[in-house]
């Protein structure tokens, strides 16, 4: 089990292999991470397909080698399934958001240029 990131390997066929032969809890009922075989995603129902990946996330809670998962998946972006507790949108969501600054540029809409001292207002 790996337990911390910086013994993780670094090659996407070393995290293949860590999460295969570190006994993944995705192993005991594959179509619970990646949906029935023979039916596409968007056929599958909302509820039954909420129903499944909640009970992935379950599964993966508990997971010895969720963390390689992890890395694996943000590595390869997948395209579907439940990968370490999280969906593609949510994997792609934490792909974007470690590439985002860790703070806005000034001059952004989120820290806009200062144009001087900040003027106080009186309350009357």
């Amino acid at each position: 089990m790996v337990e911390d990131v910086r013994k993780l390997p670094l090659s996407l066929r070393g995290l293949r292999d860590a999460v295969l032969t570190g006994d993944p809890g995705c192993l005991c009922d594959p179509e619970l991470f990646t949906g029935p075989a023979g039916i596409e995603p968007e056929d599958e129902p909302a509820q039954d397909r909420a129903a499944r990946i909640a009970v992935a996330r379950e599964v993966c809670a508990s997971c010895p080698v969720r963390l390689a998962c992890l890395a694996y998946a943000l590595r390869t972006r997948p395209a579907a399934g439940v990968w370490a507790g999280f969906t593609p949108d949510e994997i792609a969501a934490l792909v974007a958001a470690a590439n985002r600054p860790a703070r806005p540029g000034r001059g952004t809409a989120l820290r806009p240029a200062s144009t001087g001292p900040a003027a106080v207002s009186q309350v009357a």
